[in-house]
């Protein structure tokens, strides 16, 4: 009998903390969600910004205005392929070469 009662109010007990669970991860994900808009909000306005547009157009995108002078620094040339020296690349090695040497 007294059994029986647990197991009656054990059932209800299970889905109301199973319920309060799931409230509070809704609840964190709605913070991040919160976080997440306050930053495109930001971001949105700064892109109403003249100069912002302008900066990013520079950076992502190489932007030169009228009167300026565009440059690129190339990186340095690398060592080329290098291959070990046991078998079969030692067969292709020198073949490699002469091709990446070749006018």
């Amino acid at each position: 009998m007294i059994a029986a009662a647990v197991a009656l109010l054990l059932v209800p007990a299970r889905g109301y903390m199973a319920q309060r669970h799931e409230i509070s991860a809704h609840r964190a994900e709605l913070t991040d969600l919160q976080q997440q808009n306050q930053e495109l909000t930001l971001r949105r306005d700064r892109l109403d910004d003249p100069s912002e547009i302008q900066r990013i157009a520079r950076r992502d995108y190489g932007l030169v205005l009228e009167g300026e002078e565009s440059y690129s620094i190339l990186p340095p040339a690398s060592a080329g392929l290098v291959l070990p020296r046991a078998w079969p690349f030692g067969l292709v090695q020198e073949p490699l070469e002469r091709a990446t040497l070749a006018p």
